[in-house]
């Protein structure tokens, strides 16, 4: 009896230089998408955006399907920052703030960090919230934005209450609330843009502002 026949299996080829150039399209589509939406809003279209990053609207369409998806991913790089690859709170800097013993420390130091991250992303949520009115797919995408909030600033109140920190008569549910509706892109954006008020100095509110809310007096 003849053996069967072994067919060969094809390898898993992947090309350096080709996982490369499709790195640098996508950034490369991120970066106009970014520009589009935040000089035009949710009316920015795939073609400008194409135009921009110097590809075709196929190419757009074949690394991120749809709008809703490209503008989703935009605000999930834009929220990581230079550490696009790591999630937001496994990031160094997101640590330091959680691993601080000291609770006054530990909110200056998330205060800053914050201000940061809603300078970056502010303006494209402001664009999810003006869209939502009439977009009801953007409606959804702006309250999963704010319940992703609310998931990674809780990681702030646990850790507050952790160190035995949190006023008396103030639970974790309650401390994250409280820091949700302060540490706001729309809070944050009416305080620097309408104000005028300056990132630095919205970031010393705010930790004044989560001190008196949060610790105990004195």
């Amino acid at each position: 009896m003849s053996e069967p026949v072994k067919r060969s299996r094809k390898r898993d080829y992947r090309s350096p230089l080709r996982e490369a150039q499709a790195s640098t399209t996508r950034l490369a589509i991120l970066e106009a998408a970014r520009s589009q939406f935040t000089a035009h809003g949710w009316k920015a279209s795939i073609s400008d955006i194409a135009l921009e990053a110097s590809v075709s609207k196929e190419t757009v369409y074949a690394v991120f399907r749809t709008k809703r998806a490209l503008f989703q991913e935009l605000i999930a790089a834009t929220v990581r920052g230079r550490d696009a690859v790591t999630p937001l709170m496994d990031q160094k800097a997101r640590r330091i703030v959680l691993d601080e013993p000291d609770p006054h420390r530990q909110i200056a130091a998330f205060s800053q960090d914050i201000a940061d991250v809603l300078a970056r992303v502010a303006p494209l949520v402001d664009v999810a919230r003006t869209a939502s009115r009439t977009e009801p797919e953007i409606a959804e995408l702006y309250k999963m934005i704010h319940a992703g909030r609310r998931t990674n600033l809780a990681v702030l109140a646990a850790a507050l209450a952790r160190n035995e920190a949190l006023r008396p008569g103030l639970d974790e549910k309650d401390a994250t609330a409280i820091i949700w509706r302060l540490a706001s892109p729309e809070l944050y954006l009416l305080v620097t843009e309408t104000e005028g008020l300056a990132r630095e100095d919205y970031a010393v509110w705010l930790a004044g502002m989560l001190e008196s809310a949060l610790l105990p007096p004195g």
